[in-house]
């Protein structure tokens, strides 16, 4: 199989691939220092540590004030408080080709070495929200939910436009973003999701006509069955701590592939290589027979992440990732 091939396997339900999935978000300092330097490209690292697809992604601009810190620049707030405001809510104009024009020779030269190509989106949520600020938008959902409606019905606009293109452009598979929870439990009632953050969602979920990954950090259970009506194929990244990937492969695991779960907030950071190849090796044992996994972290691979960690997946996942899995 190829890499391209493997990963559709996953995400379409398709049984066993020949061996797991593997692909991550990961951090350009990572990166380079994966790859010793500088001077490479997102083909280059991919196949240098076994990843099935490269990104070309399409993530809308927040509407937010940045602030720079060591290098970063860092998200501090969002600038759209009130009406007045949305006159600063300008996304590039979804029709125009030069936007797509970068991601046609990204797919071009990936297709060329076997690679799926993932394209990152939003549903409209999580701009939406910090387009206002977290504080703020807790006040404008009871105060003035009206225009947050129409701050998140703009983004959820502009992504089903841009998934109109995306679905014939040559990508291969779609990654939705919206963070909707804490670990706890979700950032809004079960009610409010319903009402307000769901219909819109929708605008953008319902232009889909790839296999698409949603993601959110956080415990879902109180939602779950409603977002699953948004009809993604696969769910990431099933955050340790919040929810049971075990319970979850036994429960969804034959209309809904899972993605990720290897513990980010301890083991990639704080743990040890040895504690990571073993939790790689856990994943690969009781979640992957059968298909339907794609092996990731439990949200990406950032710079804070141990180097000697990420390294130790990589390497788990390249000994071990062969179907059928025996370890």
């Amino acid at each position: 199989m190829t890499s391209r091939e493997r990963i559709l396997c996953a995400l379409n339900l398709q049984g066993e691939p020949d061996c797991v999935p593997f692909f991550d978000a990961v951090d350009r300092e990572v990166q380079d220092a994966v790859m010793g330097g500088k001077d490479y490209d997102c083909f280059d690292f991919a196949q240098k540590v076994g990843f099935d697809a490269v990104l070309a992604d399409f993530l809308p601009p927040l509407i937010a004030r940045y602030e720079e810190k060591d290098g970063l620049n860092l998200y501090v707030d969002g600038l759209i408080k009130e009406e007045k405001d949305l006159a600063l809510l300008q996304l590039p104009d979804p029709e125009d080709p030069a936007l797509y024009a970068p991601a046609k020779e990204i797919i071009r030269r990936a297709h060329d070495l076997g690679l799926a190509v993932c394209s990152r989106i939003r549903l409209g949520a999580c701009p939406a929200m910090l387009s206002v600020g977290m504080e703020d938008f807790a006040y404008m959902l009871y105060d003035d939910r009206e225009l947050f409606e129409t701050i998140m019905e703009t983004y959820a606009t502009w992504t089903a436009k841009v998934v109109s293109h995306l679905n014939t452009l040559g990508v291969d598979f779609l990654w939705a973003c919206d963070d909707l929870a804490f670990k706890t439990s979700t950032l809004v009632s079960p009610e409010t999701f319903r009402e307000v953050f769901l219909p819109k969602m929708r605008i953008a979920a319902d232009a889909i006509r790839l296999p698409w990954i949603f993601h959110s950090d956080g415990n879902l259970t109180p939602i779950l069955e409603d977002l699953l009506t948004l009809g993604m194929n696969c769910l990431h990244p099933i955050e340790p701590g919040a929810m049971d990937i075990d319970y979850m492969k036994e429960t969804y695991g034959k209309k809904l592939c899972l993605m990720g779960n290897i513990d980010l907030h301890y083991t990639l950071t704080r743990g040890t290589p040895e504690e990571t190849a073993e939790e790689v090796k856990q994943r690969l044992r009781t979640i992957a027979p059968g298909g339907g996994y794609i092996m990731a972290s439990a949200n990406s691979i950032p710079s804070y992440v141990k180097l000697e960690n990420f390294q130790a997946m990589i390497d788990t996942v390249r000994q071990y990732r062969a179907y059928p899995i025996h370890i």
